[in-house]
């Protein structure tokens, strides 16, 4: 069996869906064959791909960085745009300058089912297919709505014959981008299987090396820097709660060593320990008990199949806005709206075990630690 992955380097989660979902297939089924394929990347390189590649890498981590009010409020006028109007610009920087290679790889690798992990690569196959590729039109297509929100233009890959889902929530969106619900499997978002695993709290917390009864936040930066970090970490001086603080800086060096510094003048008054990059997440969120950050979809599925519930920080970017308004709606996250508050979130979180406890049930509820599986043998197998 052959399976074709499209992926977007657009931050790591798309890829990091893809690498779940190769891993899983690789290690269940011995005749899987799997190709995976950035859409700006791989292939042949002219302008038009750098260029691409540029504008949804460091172009839009710069202007969400700097210009973060704008960028949301023109996400959000593009997913509320008119479906029948033509994206002519959308095609000419994404759609275009991919489509050519895509078909090549198609082609020749002649895969037996396609897995989408970005809205450009379900929009390359509906278009193919429309054209009659017969490669397109022989596979069995299947994308994913990454966040628990539907991004703009996904009207545009109505073509595929799955489309996944975080739960049958957005059902009521699709039907007006123009979806037929058979289409729909709410199996979640894939996340690598370890983040389904069970790792008992205190034996994580000895093989961090941490206190093994102190009550555990997780700080998760991301490279980039969104929100003042290092503020908020000095605001949680004010906590009369008593907990440790784990913060993983990931390779924002600039932040790793503001906070040493602080940390060796004694101004953060919590016990912290602070991590550059890691590749032991899962056992870190095994080890804490509520997690701060930003909140793109393959984060909130990692740490809610962990059951860890997420209070997320001021400067959200597009869909992980719309990832904390849902989830806030579902009383199954905080948000942290001023930085001079930020103490009164965390404070409330562990102070009160009922709303702890209610958060948890709710998380319960959402999670979804099947879906690489699910997605897997989908992709694998049909129905």
């Amino acid at each position: 069996m052959k399976l074709l992955i499209l992926t977007v380097s657009a931050g790591e989660g798309h890829n990091s869906m893809s690498r779940a979902l190769s891993k899983y297939l690789t290690e269940t089924y011995e005749d899987a064959e799997i190709l995976q394929v950035d859409l700006f990347k791989d292939g042949e390189v002219t302008k038009q791909k750098k260029k691409a590649n540029w504008m949804v890498n460091d172009g839009y981590f710069t202007l969400v960085k700097y210009f973060l009010k704008i960028a949301n409020n023109q996400f959000e006028r593009l997913k509320n745009r008119d479906i029948n109007k033509k994206a002519n610009r959308l095609r000419k920087n994404f759609i275009t300058p991919a489509r050519n290679d895509i078909e090549k790889v198609l082609n020749e690798f002649k895969p037996d089912a396609v897995f989408c992990a970005h809205t450009f690569a379900g929009i390359i196959m509906t278009d193919l297919r429309k054209a009659g590729n017969k490669a397109a039109l022989s596979s069995r297509v299947v994308t994913v709505v990454s966040d628990y929100d539907v991004a703009p233009y996904t009207e545009m890959l109505t073509g595929v014959d799955y489309i996944i889902t975080p739960n049958d929530d957005f059902d009521d969106v699709l039907l007006k981008k123009g979806f037929d619900l058979s289409k729909r499997r709410s199996f979640g978002i894939p996340v690598q299987t370890k983040f389904s695993e069970h790792i008992d709290k205190k034996a994580a917390r000895a093989q961090l090396g941490i206190d093994e009864n102190k009550n555990t936040l997780m700080i998760m930066s991301g490279s980039v820097g969104f929100g003042n970090i290092a503020k908020t970490i000095l605001n949680f001086n004010k906590c009369k709660s008593d907990f440790q603080i784990v913060c993983i800086c990931a390779r924002n060096t600039k932040l790793k060593q503001k906070l040493e510094k602080l940390k060796s003048k004694g101004k953060i008054k919590k016990d912290i320990y602070i991590l550059g990059y890691v590749n032991n997440v899962e056992v870190i969120m095994s080890a804490s008990d509520v997690l701060l950050g930003k909140i793109g979809g393959v984060a909130i599925a990692e740490a809610f199949n962990k059951h860890l519930p997420i209070i997320a920080n001021k400067k959200l970017p597009f869909q992980e806005y719309d990832n904390m308004l849902y989830l806030k709606a579902q009383n199954a996250c905080e948000y942290i709206q001023q930085d001079s508050k930020a103490y009164k979130v965390v404070d409330e979180f562990f102070l009160n075990n009922q709303k702890r406890e209610d958060m948890l049930s709710k998380i319960e509820q959402i999670r979804k630690p099947n879906a690489t599986k699910d997605i897997g043998d989908l992709c694998y197998k049909g129905e």
